[in-house]
């Protein structure tokens, strides 16, 4: 095998095991938050379940700043071997945790340091893969291969969508989910290996690394930070209200059963996997900013009114709101990494990127969800997880706009 391939096999497999997880506990909460928050009400369990998300708040932004100076000064290969090692060890773990029912309020701490420390491994793997990947991948296919390296984290969210959909159906679900986890743990682990075999990018080789302190970096490239934190903040709201809220809030203002919503998740996983190398594509006839403009713009015009149908209830009109704002998602992170590597010169490239995509997704994406949930329990107003789509979108719209000047980083390189 060449040294290419190797470098985007094991790149696509960190990626996966990445959103596997993600999607994985994101997808199983309504089961899992009877057997973590035994005797609670059930929307307050789904509400502490969910709040799990966010907790790498904490612990995310810890791990960008750390695999960000490994990456950036030892080697995106070290850094990516040790947070990929990092994520599978965490995600067997989490399968081995007992519930409440044997330990009692110990399992939700459990649950949640096993979150935590998830995050920070993840922080090192979600920006660092794609920078390894594209540093690996000339100028002009960038955007190609950038929406390339996103499907794959749909095929991670696709696997688990998959699984917990068989399970759901045996009845099961509540008795096997560890195996879900054990799965994840073993695929990390082949990506593990697979790394090893693989070499830095010439990118990183050929760059000037100058000892800098980090505030120093950081003023350097505070306007950069900004884009890549409002840029993957929407990014991973799209995905969340998706695939995340959509699973559990559904049930709760439609008639329509968690079941339901489990059975269409594949299918729209596979529509959201077929529209990124389309609209990677797009994007290399148009331009990629052009493209994630209309998709972020698109979200912010349309959220509300999309989120207002769901007092229709119906399932089709549930998969119609479900498909559009995958589509407005879709448009906008295609090219997402393609873009974001153009923001910030290789020798300082892993730690902006990383600490801004851990922020965004911290700060403003794992929340969404939660926020939501109480939102809509203090208001009763279905469409309020619109206003949240909406006002993500705008920050990114107005990031993205920032950033649309002659790039100097071709003079910086």
């Amino acid at each position: 095998m060449s040294k290419q391939f190797l470098t985007r096999i094991s790149g696509i497999l960190g990626n996966l095991l990445e959103h596997y997880d993600q999607a994985l506990f994101a997808l199983i909460a309504p089961f899992l938050s009877p057997l973590f928050f035994e005797g609670k009400d059930p929307i307050a369990a789904l509400i502490l379940t969910y709040s799990m998300l966010p907790l790498g708040l904490i612990t995310r932004p810890l791990g960008s700043l750390f695999f960000g100076w490994i990456g950036d000064n030892f080697g995106r290969r070290q850094s990516l071997f040790i947070s990929l090692l990092g994520m599978a060890l965490i995600t067997v773990a989490i399968g081995c945790l007992p519930t409440y029912h044997s330990i009692g309020y110990w399992a939700p701490l459990l649950l949640a340091l096993g979150r935590m420390m998830q995050s920070f491994f993840v922080a090192g793997e979600a920006t660092g893969g794609a920078i390894f990947v594209l540093e690996h991948t000339s100028s002009h296919q960038r955007s190609w291969m950038s929406s390339l390296y996103d499907a794959s984290a749909v095929v991670g969210i696709l696997i688990a969508s998959f699984l917990v959909f068989i399970l759901s159906l045996t009845g099961n679900i509540q008795m096997q989910w560890r195996y879900l986890f054990f799965l994840g743990g073993i695929t990390g682990l082949i990506g593990v290996f697979l790394r090893l075999k693989t070499e830095e990018p010439k990118d990183f080789v050929l760059s000037k690394r100058v000892k800098e302190s980090f505030f120093h970096i950081l003023k350097e490239h505070k306007a950069a930070l900004f884009s890549i934190t409002a840029a993957s903040g929407f990014s991973y709201v799209t995905y969340s209200l998706a695939f995340t809220l959509m699973n559990g809030y559904v049930p709760v203002v439609t008639s329509l059963s968690n079941h339901s919503m489990i059975e269409i998740n594949t299918p729209l996983l596979f529509f959201d996997f077929l529209l990124l190398p389309l609209f990677g594509y797009i994007a290399h006839q148009w331009g990629k900013e052009k493209v994630m403009l209309i998709g972020s713009i698109g979200a912010a015009l349309f959220a509300i009114p999309l989120f207002s149908l769901l007092n229709q209830g119906g399932l089709l009109t549930v998969i119609f709101i479900r498909s559009t704002v995958i589509v407005f998602g879709v448009a906008f992170a295609a090219t997402y990494h393609a873009w974001a590597i153009e923001q910030v010169p290789p020798q300082h490239r892993f730690r902006i990127l990383s600490l801004g995509s851990a922020l965004g997704s911290q700060i403003l994406g794992a929340p969404c969800t939660a926020i939501c949930l109480w939102v809509y329990h203090k208001t009763h107003w279905t469409a309020s997880p619109g206003i949240y789509l909406a006002a993500a979108a705008l920050m990114a719209s107005f990031a993205l706009r920032r950033s649309m000047k002659p790039a100097l980083l071709e003079t910086q390189q």
